[in-house]
């Protein structure tokens, strides 16, 4: 139905800061008039801060908006045919470090263009820094571009060596080398993206250093800003970002944290069935490194869980080749079934630690982190630990693998953070073995505790806000602030701790009374100040102050949250048309000799609008109430000019609260490993897309036939897939993107 014309990609790292820009062009090959709706799985630290579609040669730049009611706008544009663009985070499949971008519509026969940007912090581990920007599905074929061009441009403070390419399917051209520059070139035609565009690189740092970046330079005062004239006085503050690398022990050795004393480790692998897939495959991948890397030295357990729970042994076992053997078989023999009880898997976990020898205990933790069964309170799952005492921390610690761009990673950090262990993210497809080893040599060695930025021109610096709580040797960790008071030349110093031995680094830096060579740096502090409030949210729950404040930093700094998204259309057009029970907000564009607007809703309430200067629109927000029926509405608008002459104008909506009824039946239900069966859908009218997922298998859409006069799929069963009774689960939704699900049980022979 649609073909990828066109990818440019160009990739940008200045200092370990990413930015990536992309653009696509797809070609439709159907009659019809289509919607498009792109998955992006970045890594969890990715921050989106532009987008855009284009409506033949007019570029249409996204804006911030509420999530809510960027959501409402989308629909209602959609509507008219006009051509909208929305992107979000995407709940559904990745949480925090997925987004899905919709555009509508998609002419018959013709093109569409989307344009994304987006920026990322790349982590220092081992020395080494890894970067991959995502190309092959996490499910489905693989899409081949007729066009494809790459540019990559590398510089740092810090020497670096040359970039290692993890896969040669896109040839690059070397444009120049050397230690703190590198830039490469792709120029590709008919290319299949079987495998991520990723690569590492190394810094050369023989001992522990700090590098510094700053940026001033005056601000444009937005809109955002002139709602509250506090915000509005250009503010001449500078940004800064210092880093330290962490190399204490110097050039001896290529394996930076690595440690040889024996450990007390619990591994806990989840075997849910959202484990299914890609994702088991790396989980799998990472648990056999664990094991194959254990010492006789080191004792060990395993815990298997989803909604119960198996245990290896009573007792932990050496860490001995029969031992790992037993424990691969025990793996090998299980099979995934039931939801994800991570605190009470937590919590096992943690009492089998009692069992071990005193000293340090381990718990590696391998999963996609989505608790679904018992408690999945945030708090509650984080009260199994106690928070990270200042001067002293507790002999158990969490280490988590985490598979899959939907793990829960706010969760893992606070987690990680009070135990001072470390997590790591990978996407389904990630070429995870070189950071298997740097993960596995962090467990079981000391961090660098009590990390603090400082200066004798205290006063001249405010808002600065770490990367984390802690961080190892061979790792990186950042402050990002503000600085009030320019100066030609000042110190700076990060101490902390590792183990009982002080670090102090120091570095003579400049704040500048004017520099626009980093202009990530905005925004990056901006996503630092927005991640503390999103923590504050978690920890204590959501307030009014906190979520505003969120909201006005995402649209001044442009970077998207889980309380906005971006959505792309003409300005004219940004006002709602399809509603839902709840609380949306009514904007109305309107002449400039119009003095006053009233909105008489057909739920029998009248409300003023407010005049907005600084964006030109009247504003209302106002309640939909639950008891309204669903079906179409209209409201009626009285207007008043400046000499008292009235008018009246209409603007329709739609109130749809109802999931679609779907009634799915499956031909044959009973079928052998590697047979393919028909899905039949009878679904709603107004129901927009249908799809069914199989344990094992990739989802497949359904789609309507004329001819049969229901929806129809075919479906594979996997071929090594074991015999049993399993669930095809076939979920749908709406226009109004209400969502509903049903099963059908198949019996594989």
């Amino acid at each position: 139905m649609l073909s990828l014309q066109v990818m440019n990609v160009d990739i940008r790292i200045d200092n370990q800061h990413a930015w990536v820009r992309v653009l696509q062009v797809f070609d439709s090959h159907v009659a019809q008039v289509l919607e498009g709706k792109y998955l992006f799985a970045l890594p969890r630290t990715a921050s989106i801060s532009d987008f855009a579609v284009w409506d033949g040669y007019t570029r249409i730049p996204g804006v911030v908006m509420e999530i809510r009611r960027a959501n409402q706008i989308y629909t209602q544009i959609k509507n008219q045919r006009v051509d909208p663009g929305i992107l979000q985070q995407d709940d559904e499949h990745g949480g925090t470090s997925a987004f899905s971008a919709k555009v509508f519509p998609i002419p018959s026969y013709g093109t569409k263009r989307v344009e994304m940007e987006y920026s990322e912090m790349l982590p220092v581990d081992g020395l080494m820094s890894h970067f991959t920007f995502p190309l092959k599905p996490s499910f489905g074929d693989p899409q081949t571009c007729a066009e494809f061009n790459l540019n990559l441009h590398i510089v740092s403070e810090t020497p670096l060596s040359a970039p290692v390419f993890a896969s040669q399917a896109y040839p690059l051209q070397t444009v120049k080398a050397g230690p703190q520059e590198y830039e490469f070139t792709c120029h590709a035609r008919n290319v299949t993206f079987t495998s991520d565009f990723s690569f590492d690189y190394r810094l050369n740092v023989p001992n522990s250093t700090i590098s510094w970046v700053a940026y001033r330079a005056p601000e444009t005062i937005s809109a955002y800003d002139l709602r509250d004239p506090a915000l509005a006085a250009r503010n001449p503050d500078g940004y800064f970002q210092a880093s330290a690398i962490f190399n204490q022990q110097g050039p001896q050795t290529t394996e930076p944290g690595k440690s040889f004393k024996s450990r007390n480790l619990v591994f806990l692998f989840d075997t849910s069935l959202s484990m299914h897939g890609l994702k088991l495959n790396r989980a799998v991948e990472a648990l056999d490194y664990f094991l194959h890397n254990l010492t006789e030295g080191d004792r060990f357990n395993l815990i298997l869980f989803n909604s119960g729970l198996s245990t290896l042994a009573a007792e932990p076992l050496p860490g001995t080749a029969e031992n790992v053997e037993k424990a691969l078989r025990m793996l090998r023999e299980s099979y995934l079934s039931g939801g994800t009880d991570l605190r009470k898997a937590l919590q096992t976990a943690k009492e089998m630690t009692a069992t071990y020898p005193p000293g340090e205990r381990c718990i590696v933790l391998v999963s996609d982190v989505n608790p679904t069964l018992g408690t999945i309170s945030f708090n509650s799952i984080a009260s199994l630990f106690e928070p990270a005492q200042t001067q002293e921390k507790s002999n158990l610690r969490l280490f988590a693998f985490a598979v899959g761009s939907d793990a829960d990673t706010r969760l893992l950090e606070e987690l990680t953070t009070r135990t001072h262990g470390s997590f790591f993210q990978a996407r389904e497809t990630d070429d995870i073995s070189s950071q298997l080893r740097i993960f596995f040599e962090k467990v079981g060695t000391e961090s660098i505790e009590n990390l603090q930025f400082s200066s004798p021109s205290k006063d001249a610096f405010r808002h600065v806000y770490a990367t984390g709580g802690h961080t190892f040797d061979g790792a990186g960790f950042s402050f990002v602030g503000r600085y009030t008071k320019p100066t030609p030349e000042t110190t700076v110093k990060i101490e902390g701790r590792l183990g009982n031995h002080p670090i102090e680094l120091g570095k003579t830096v400049s704040l500048p009374e004017f520099d626009d060579r980093h202009d990530q740096l905005p925004r990056l502090w901006a996503r630092a100040r927005v991640d503390a409030l999103l923590h504050e949210i978690d920890v204590n729950g959501e307030s009014e102050a906190l979520i505003s404040e969120i909201i006005r930093l995402a649209q001044k700094y442009k970077f998207d949250t889980p309380y906005t998204a971006f959505i792309a259309a003409p300005r004219s057009l940004l006002r709602p048309r399809l509603i839902q029970p709840g609380d949306p907000v009514l904007r109305v564009k309107t002449d400039p000799s119009i003095r006053s607007v009233f909105a008489v809703f057909p739920f029998g309430e009248t409300l003023p609008l407010t005049f907005l200067p600084s964006q030109q629109v009247w504003e209302v927000r106002f309640f939909a109430p639950a008891w309204l029926p669903d079906g179409a509405y209209q409201c009626r608008l009285l207007l008043t000019d400046k000499d008292g002459n009235g008018y009246q104008e209409t603007k329709s909506f739609v109130v749809d609260s109802h999931a679609p009824q779907i009634s799915p039946t499956a031909q044959p239900q009973s079928a052998k490993a590697g047979d393919e069966i028909e899905l039949r859908v009878d679904a709603d009218r107004d129901t927009l897309r249908l799809a069914a997922r199989m344990y094992g298998a990739p989802a497949v859409p359904l789609l309507w036939s004329d001819a049969a006069k229901t929806n129809l799929g075919k479906l594979r069963i996997p071929a090594g897939i074991a015999p049993g009774r399993y669930p095809i689960t076939v979920t749908a939704e709406d226009f109004a993107h209400n969502q509903s699900s049903a099963e059908i049980i198949v019996e594989v022979h």
